[in-house]
């Protein structure tokens, strides 16, 4: 058997921790996040949901009918910034580089914070961006 060392797997502990949904970080934030880390299907979508959000089971059937196949077509076509929240470049496009921290959101939920407008499709709505709701 193979015997690691404490720093080898400290170094293993923090790759592990770096993606992970941290607790009360929103869908879109993080699938934002790991997209640095490649786009594979919906991997980053399902890894969030199972871990943060295990009952919303229809992840996998609506976002494709609303144009999210895959993670980054997730973060294209079912979410997109919501502008008075990011920062604008001199050419007065939101600067998607910097990426302001995640507002919060309660555990189970696969809505995005307010950072983000999420599409609302056949069964959400007729296919519009809205914000989301503050839950009193």
């Amino acid at each position: 058997m193979e015997q690691y060392t404490v720093s080898e797997l400290e170094d293993a502990l923090k790759v592990v921790k770096r993606l992970l949904p941290p607790r009360y970080e929103c869908l879109a934030c993080y699938v934002n996040r790991m997209l640095d880390h490649g786009c594979s299907g919906l991997k980053w979508c399902t890894t969030y949901r199972d871990l943060r959000a295990p009952r919303a089971t229809s992840l996998e059937r609506k976002f494709p009918e609303l144009g999210g196949y895959c993670d980054c077509e997730v973060m294209a076509n079912v979410f997109r910034v919501n502008d008075e929240f990011w920062t604008r470049g001199e050419d007065g496009n939101v600067n998607e580089s910097y990426g302001p921290p995640c507002h919060k959101v309660r555990l189970g939920t696969i809505r995005p914070c307010e950072l983000w407008l999420m599409r609302s499709g056949v069964q959400w709505g007729g296919g519009v961006f809205r914000a989301a709701t503050k839950a009193s």
